[in-house]
Parts: C-alpha cells; structure tokens; sequence
C-alpha cells in the first residue's frame, strides 16, 4: 500500500507543478498555438491551454488570440484554419470553416 500511495502523491505534485508552471494573465504569456483559459479544475487560475483543433469541442464566445482581456471559458478559440461551428442546439465543434466563396457552379 505504501509504494501505491507514494505513487499517488507523485502524480500529484507532477500535475500540480505542471498547472502552476503554465499560470498565466493573458495570452501574451502563452507560447504560439495556445491561449490563457480558465482551468478547468480550479476556476480563479488560468493556463496556457492549446488552440482547438479539427473536431474538438469549443465555445462560440472565445476570442481570437491575442485577446487582450482576461478569458472567461476554459477552452481556446480554434486553431486559424478552423472555426467552432453549431452543430447542434448547444453544441460547437473546431471544423473547416464554410464559406460560399467554396460554392463553384
């Protein structure tokens, strides 16, 4: 029992290392391809968090980077080849970005 706990408290100094290493206020701070979000485990703290990718979940109201102010949601706004499209009621994805300069007749 004991090799488990002392595993168990590794992970867990390793996790909160790595959330307190990638604090942030504003994009800014946040390497290329990654914004300062809301964590989802503790909502006062922001990390750099990657940019969404094709298929990922994302927010309609995420800004683009750099924004100047301080996020509110925890995801970031899509990768630039991809925009976070309804598709459903309540529910948005990173996908290619339709377009009707796409529609050729």
């Amino acid at each position: 029992h004991r090799a488990l706990l002392a595993i168990y408290v590794i992970l867990f100094l390793a996790s909160l290392f790595y959330i307190y290493s990638s604090a942030c206020d504003r994009d800014l701070q946040c390497d290329g391809g990654m914004c300062c979000a809301v964590s989802l485990w503790i909502q006062s703290l922001r990390i750099c968090t990657p940019m969404g990718i094709f298929g990922e979940d994302c927010h309609p109201l995420s800004h683009k980077i750099p924004f100047w102010g301080r996020r509110m949601h925890h995801s970031c706004p899509c990768e630039p080849n991809l925009a976070c499209v309804r598709i459903s009621p309540s529910k948005y994805k990173c996908l290619p970005e339709f377009k009707n300069d796409d529609i050729y007749f």
